[in-house]
């Protein structure tokens, strides 16, 4: 039992700081470390380990990233921002469009990838029109937060919820698809609010 909480606890600890200290090791080599390390340390069996993984949301996941790694490639979404950009007049109009165009991505692709995909979008954009990104970036990734609630293809914990319970893709959005309307708006009206000083008038 000791074992296990601290091999837990620090593959946690280098979730958080997103590499380990002194060492070039990810996220992704502190989750493959400490799972060899549980098996290593008898917390798990070999067999245990193996039905742990829950091939159907790795499946669903790696399905979703290769969809936007080829929207990507194609331009689709340099032209989602670029149509934003022509028709975001003020600051505040742009927030709203970052606000709903990373929002409505993120409910029916990954939301991690959709932060990794506008990201460097809308760094371009705010150096073009010579604003503070920060507010911008900020929208991107509490609207991707948010509006990854409403489906099941919207994040990994929805994809394992989904493939656990059976629960039909049209009941979930029926039941979270509300969801981003009312509490995301509030919070997205918020940022914006909360940004207002750093953006300009113009």
């Amino acid at each position: 039992m000791f074992a296990a909480i601290l091999i837990f606890s620090l593959t946690y600890l280098v979730m958080a700081l997103g590499r380990m200290p002194g060492l070039r090791i990810d996220r992704t080599g502190a989750a493959i470390i400490g799972a060899s390390l549980m098996v290593a340390a008898n917390v798990l069996t070999v067999d245990e380990a193996w039905a742990a993984i829950n091939s159907d949301t790795i499946i669903l996941l790696f399905g979703m990233m290769i969809v936007v790694a080829s929207l990507r490639l194609s331009g689709f979404f340099t032209v989602v921002s670029a149509w934003v950009v022509e028709h975001a007049h003020r600051p505040l109009v742009l927030l709203c469009g970052i606000v709903l165009v990373s929002g409505v991505f993120s409910a029916f692709f990954v939301n991690d990838t959709m932060c990794l995909v506008l990201t460097p979008l809308v760094l371009e954009i705010t150096r073009r029109l010579r604003r503070n990104p920060v507010p911008y970036l900020l929208a991107v990734a509490m609207a991707a937060n948010v509006g990854s609630v409403a489906t099941i293809t919207g994040n990994p914990q929805n994809m394992m919820i989904g493939s656990f319970s059976g629960i039909p893709y049209r009941v979930f959005v029926a039941t979270l698809g509300p969801l981003p309307g009312g509490p995301g708006s509030e919070r997205a009206s918020n940022r914006a609010a909360t940004a207002r000083e750093q953006l300009p008038d113009k």
